[in-house]
């Protein structure tokens, strides 16, 4: 049996998706999570080149980026897998993935880190892991840092009621491409149901965002089903 360890930041959607991977898939793994102290001294960039987590330790190899880790753990366990066969599945499976990490996202960052009455919070939990008499200093920081990601791809910049028009069109879209199905692609549970559901259980994780995505309830059934399968507790 493989030594199964997950470098992560527990809050991270991208974290969150490799967690739901390896439960899909029922594997035993351990977690290690990464203060933001631990961060600032260079943990991060010693695990990985690119300097961001997840990292998935498997038997002494560090294998860094959440899709990265997710293809090698399809071939290393396809018992279970995650990827349809057809590869016409596979490319929407893709499409859906990039939409996730690439948009979705960064209305999560916005509305945890950006918003004044949830930057607190977050900051919070972004340093759970950290030395109690450094954390309250860090979390001084933390909002600006991480909100700072949204202000460069550009949807930090904009004012609530947009974000809030953008994020219900995108809700609507899932809302309807969910219409008389189960699952996002194909018939059975994918990376695509993973990744966007990772970031949209990020969103309505705040009250901004609950409110918008709890008028959608194919949104909301299918949450529950891929929450079912990928939220299996594993302690360790």
């Amino acid at each position: 049996m493989a030594d199964i360890c997950l470098y992560q930041y527990p809050i991270s959607p991208f974290c969150d998706k490799v967690r739901r991977v390896l439960n899909a898939k029922q594997l035993d793994y351990r977690c290690e999570n990464i203060s933001l102290l631990a961060t600032l001294l260079g943990r991060v960039k010693r695990l990985s080149p690119v300097g961001k987590l997840p990292v998935l330790g498997i038997d002494g190899r560090s294998i860094p980026d959440s899709t990265t880790i997710i293809e090698e753990l399809e071939q290393l366990y396809p018992r279970i897998n995650v990827m349809p066969d057809d590869p016409a599945d596979q490319a929407l499976v893709h499409f859906f993935e990039d939409w996730a990490d690439e948009s979705l996202y960064f209305f999560e960052v916005h509305l945890r880190f950006g918003l004044r009455s949830n930057a607190s919070y977050w900051a919070e939990q972004a340093t759970a892991d950290d030395h109690p008499k450094l954390a309250p200093l860090l979390r001084l920081i933390v909002p600006g840092v991480i909100a700072k990601t949204a202000q460069v791809q550009g949807t930090g910049r904009k004012s609530w009621p947009m974000i809030e028009q953008d994020l219900r069109r995108h809700c609507q879209a899932l809302a309807a491409w969910l219409s008389g199905k189960r699952w996002l692609v194909a018939y059975q549970l994918t990376l695509a149901d993973i990744a966007v559901a990772s970031q949209i259980s990020a969103i309505a994780h705040t009250p901004e965002g609950q409110a918008i995505v709890g008028q959608f309830p194919e949104i909301l059934a299918w949450l529950a089903r891929v929450d079912e399968v990928t939220l299996i507790p594993i302690s360790k």
